[in-house]
């Protein structure tokens, strides 16, 4: 039986890590100013970061129900007999009831949906961990139990640069917005059982996100758990910051560092960075499939 791993560019740390573990990427769409195009394929980081920080109008949607019909109808005419396809959480996007009522409908006891409850590299590493499984043999249904046990095995905190993508996507009043502005106010959002919610306010982000860091730790144990650090036009300064006394105050090189997926970018904004902390892979830390 010929079968493959699936997956969106929410699971985005490094455009390879695709194509060397042998995935396939559906690529997720941002619109601009009324123009739609393609995370990887017709926009970039940069492109979509000047769009964002020219003030034109951002939005994501679904892709059209066709697109997703073709792309799987293109990979089963390769020879494929069974697909398991991994989406962003459902509690952030309506993609994982769409690709569920694709499979239902168009390729039934053939493709198989996982809502991932997660984005990035938690994502990512329920794609790896079931494509390592899938190389063993593992059938698709141990597969599918697998990677729900991970489902919310893992904790992220993202911090903006400020509040006006988050206004501009109708998550925070413009009076609150602007005020918070005016005040230098950063949100810290953190991401627990498939969504974003507001943990609190700083004025300090290199001392916010390490004090969540060592958080972490105590409850995701290096030992255990892979830390990737991303960012959407973060600063260098700021980012090599938070990586050089994290791992100093750890004694070890062990931050992954990546890019946010396009997707999110569009609600977060150019300048916001992330921590997240995800199970390892059969024992292996991520690094070793980047």
């Amino acid at each position: 039986m010929k079968r493959l791993i699936s997956t969106d560019t929410s699971a985005v740390i490094n455009y390879d890590v695709f194509k060397k573990n042998e995935l396939s990427v559906f690529a997720l769409n941002v619109i601009v100013d009324g123009q739609e195009y393609l995370d990887s394929v017709t926009i970039d980081q940069d492109t979509l970061c000047s769009a964002m920080r020219a003030n034109k109008s951002i939005k994501t949607s679904t892709p059209p129900l066709g697109e997703v019909i073709s792309y799987f109808e293109e990979l089963f005419n390769k020879g494929y007999d069974e697909i398991i396809h991994f989406t962003i959480s459902s509690k952030l996007s309506s993609m994982n009831d769409l690709f569920n009522n694709v499979a239902k409908n168009n390729f039934p006891g053939k493709l198989f949906i996982v809502d991932s409850y997660g984005l990035s590299s938690p994502m990512l590493s329920q794609v790896i961990l079931a494509s390592e499984e899938m190389k063993k043999g593992t059938p698709t249904k141990e597969i599918l139990e697998l990677v729900s046990q991970r489902t919310n095995d893992y904790k992220a905190v993202f911090i903006p640069e400020n509040l006006t993508s988050l206004k501009n996507g109708g998550r925070i009043s413009p009076t609150i917005a602007i005020i918070g502005n005016v005040l230098g106010i950063k949100p810290v959002l953190s991401m627990k059982d498939g969504a974003l919610d507001k943990e609190g306010t700083t004025k300090q982000v290199r001392k916010t996100m390490i004090e969540s860091t060592k958080e972490m730790f105590e409850k995701f144990p290096l030992s255990d758990y892979d830390y990737t650090l991303i960012n959407f036009d973060a600063k260098p300064d700021l980012i090599e910051y938070i990586k050089t006394k994290i791992e100093e105050d750890i004694g070890q090189d062990v931050l992954i560092t990546g890019l946010i997926p396009i997707n999110v970018c569009a609600h977060c904004g150019p300048g916001t960075v992330a921590i997240l902390a995800s199970r390892k892979i059969n024992g292996k830390s991520l690094k070793e499939f980047l």
